[in-house]
C-alpha cells in the first residue's frame, strides 16, 4: 500500500510578505527572466531537466497561504502518484518574512527519489524573487 508522504522547508527572506503573496496570485510571466538561473523558457535534451505543471486548488490571503496540486508533468510520470505543495508566507516584521514551502506526495514505487532537490528548488525560487522585490523598489 502506498504511502502520503511530506517534506517541509523554509527560507527566511529580506521581503514584504505581502508583495511575494502577491506576486505568487499573479500571472506572472517574467518569473523566468527575474529566477533566470533557475527557470528556462527552452528546451533540454540532455535528460536531466523536468517539469512540473501545478494548479492553484486554494489561496487563503489573510493568511498568505497558496494550495497547489500537479497535474502533469515529468515528476507525475516517472516519481509520483500524486503531489501537492502548500505555500506559507509568514510575515515576520514589515520587510522580512519567512517563506515555508510543505510538499505532500505519494512515490510511485520505493525506488522513486525523494523531491528534496524540488524543494530546494522552490526555496531557492523565492529568495530571487524576494531580491527582485527588493531591488525594484
Amino acid at each position: 500500500m502506498a504511502q502520503l508522504r511530506k517534506l517541509e522547508g523554509e527560507v527566511e527572506v529580506k521581503c514584504s510578505a505581502e508583495m511575494l503573496f502577491k506576486m505568487n496570485m499573479a500571472k506572472q510571466p517574467n518569473i523566468p527572466n527575474i529566477c533566470s538561473n533557475m527557470c528556462r523558457v527552452e528546451a533540454h535534451q540532455d535528460g536531466k531537466s523536468e517539469y512540473l505543471i501545478e494548479r492553484i486548488e486554494a489561496n487563503d490571503e489573510k493568511n498568505k497561504i497558496i494550495h497547489r496540486s500537479a497535474i502533469d508533468g515529468d515528476i507525475m510520470k516517472t516519481h509520483c502518484k500524486t503531489f501537492s505543495s502548500t505555500l506559507y508566507i509568514i510575515p515576520k516584521g514589515h520587510a522580512c518574512c519567512v517563506v515555508k514551502i510543505t510538499l505532500e506526495y505519494e512515490k510511485m514505487n520505493e525506488d522513486a527519489p525523494e523531491p528534496h532537490q524540488l524543494l530546494h528548488f522552490g526555496l531557492a525560487i523565492f529568495k530571487d524573487l524576494a531580491r527582485h522585490l527588493t531591488n525594484a523598489n
